[in-house]
């Protein structure tokens, strides 16, 4: 069975605003779990969430630029999964580049197993466009130098618009990929800023992905919501529940 949770960054702006009453909201919808992000950031988050009945269970953070303060933080969050949640775009254009974020990534791995912390990537859309190596997907060449610990939260609106076979992609990597995001909207190959949308509303085929996924961790995102983003959040976990 699934695990509910959902990218805090969906609500940094009520945050912004209310942190109080954005977790108060949140704290009814029946997640399993959310997942924040920049936890180095911020040193409220342990005693908020506490103070709401939320736990997180997985994380976006700098591991690669500011590990020791992500791990302290990771720690003090009860979090045991943390995904380096971006690298350079044309970083990925070439296989040097590719090394290199797999370099970082293996480096880590042991530092954050005495942590109690297992590392993880998360892609955009940029990951798939970029160019073959030898023949071989750019994302599958990366994944191929990875230390089998590391493991993966595939991102599936952004995997589907950078041209992606996502029910492909997760039968793939069976024991890696551990996390989705699920989102939804306009698909475009570009991170053009479009607003996401209700799950179910938009342009994905979410059916196939969740049919492939029954035991991994849905992360319900919205990296833009204009319209009202705390009831579209409630009708997105209101789908996936209904799954």
């Amino acid at each position: 069975m699934a695990t509910l949770s959902l990218q805090l960054y969906t609500l940094r702006d009520q945050f912004a605003s209310d942190r109080d009453a954005t977790l108060a909201a949140l704290a009814t919808m029946g997640l399993d779990e959310v997942e924040p992000f920049g936890i180095e950031h911020f040193e409220w988050l342990p005693a908020a969430l506490a103070a709401h009945g939320l736990t997180a269970g997985s994380a976006h953070a700098g591991l690669l630029t500011e590990t020791a303060k992500v791990l302290d933080a990771a720690q003090a969050l009860g979090v045991t999964k943390v995904f380096q949640p971006y690298w350079e775009p044309e970083k990925w254009q070439a296989a040097e580049g590719i090394r290199e974020l797999a370099d970082a990534l293996n480096g880590v791995v042991d530092r954050a197993a005495t942590a109690g912390v297992t590392v993880g990537y998360h892609n955009h859309d940029f990951e798939f466009t970029a160019p073959d190596v030898d023949g071989t997907p750019a994302y599958d060449y990366f994944v191929s130098l990875l230390d089998e610990r590391v493991t993966l939260e595939v991102d599936t609106y952004w995997a589907a618009a950078g041209g992606r076979d996502v029910p492909t992609l997760l039968a793939s990597y069976p024991d890696r990929i551990t996390h989705l995001h699920v989102k939804d909207g306009p698909l475009e190959p570009s991170r053009s800023g479009a607003a996401n949308v209700v799950l179910g509303t938009g342009s994905m085929n979410l059916a196939p992905i969740l049919d492939a996924s029954p035991d991994r961790v849905w992360v319900t995102e919205f990296d833009f919501a204009v319209v009202d983003p705390i009831e579209e959040v409630r009708e997105s976990i209101a789908y996936l529940k209904a799954r």
